[in-house]
């Protein structure tokens, strides 16, 4: 059953490993931080941790166990692997999220500097700061809205 527990284990962090470069790749794109969250990325990051603990607290029955359960201790190392991973993943998740929330609040300061509408300013500085669009595009059209109302 421990051997089943691992496995499954394993498969879950597996399934999250392939999900994270994913996330990370689109933010590099993408260059915003629209749609992220800080706080989303912390949470994943003591909950791996946590994890992290948990493998090293089972780790000494594990390492004790006789030459035959060579397989048990495989694949125990390598979740503990897989959680390092991961965490590493989320970790640059979230380095990127606040590279890209300075790129943002700069592009917002370039905006704000280049349009005299007081109203065009505030609601600029909202949309950024308050993260709730989904895209990039979006970002892009509200800089064309504010570039055609110039004109």
């Amino acid at each position: 059953m421990d051997l089943l527990a691992e496995i499954l284990e394993i498969a879950m962090l597996v399934c999250f490993g392939c999900s994270w470069p994913i996330s990370v790749y689109k933010s590099i794109k993408i260059r915003t931080s629209v749609g992220k969250s800080a706080v989303f990325n912390i949470l994943l990051i003591i909950g791996y941790v946590a994890g992290i603990i948990s493998k090293f607290l089972k780790m000494e029955p594990f390492m004790l166990a006789n030459a035959t359960d060579g397989l048990k201790k495989g694949i125990f190392i390598f979740a503990l692997i897989m959680y390092f991973v991961n965490l590493a993943m989320i970790t640059a998740n979230l380095v990127l999220y606040y590279m890209n929330k300075n790129l943002d609040n700069k592009k917002a300061a370039e905006l704000a500097n280049t349009n005299s509408n007081p109203e065009v300013i505030e609601n600029i500085a909202e949309e950024i700061a308050s993260n709730k669009e989904d895209s990039k595009e979006e970002v892009v059209n509200a800089e064309n809205s504010v570039e055609n109302s110039e004109n």
